[in-house]
């Protein structure tokens, strides 16, 4: 059902890994210079981007396949044993593209050093990961509380 704690938590999930799409994951101050690294690229403060540096890996990309995972695995509250193993397996990525994100931007952070005086600073995309995390493991452990509650039901019956 719709209405479950888990929907709610899902909801969140997705949406806040689809709102990196928006915010920087760092953004570096360089004298009057500014440059930010965001999920689809790095670029300078008016929009240009970066001819010479360039995202290892398409972050905004697997963000937008991480939210859209929890955005259908709302659907799936019929079988609640594969949503948690959907749930799952998609909180395990958004882990791995959260330490990506990071060696990402210290790698970024290093190669701008070699330049000169850098001050970088995370934004809001760099904690999302983790806020994600935290919102399908809330789900998760609510569907196992559905779970349980109808096995204890049925053995009643």
């Amino acid at each position: 059902m719709l209405q479950r704690i888990q929907s709610l938590f899902l909801l969140l999930a997705g949406a806040l890994s689809l709102l990196t799409w928006a915010t920087p994951v760092r953004t570096y101050t360089s004298g009057t210079s500014e440059l930010l690294m965001l999920t689809r690229g790095i670029q300078q403060s008016d929009g240009t981007p970066m001819a010479d540096v360039s995202m290892p890996v398409p972050f905004h990309v697997i963000h937008t396949v991480i939210g859209l995972a929890f955005l259908v695995s709302i659907f799936l509250y019929r079988n609640r044993i594969r949503q948690a193993r959907i749930i799952r397996g998609t909180w395990l990525v958004a882990l791995l593209n959260g330490v990506l994100q990071f060696i990402s931007s210290r790698s970024l952070d290093a190669y701008l050093r070699d330049s000169g005086e850098v001050v970088g600073h995370y934004g809001i995309s760099f904690y999302i990961p983790i806020a994600v995390m935290v919102f399908a493991i809330l789900a998760e452990r609510a569907i196992k509380k559905d779970d349980e509650l109808v096995r204890s039901a049925d053995r009643l019956r």
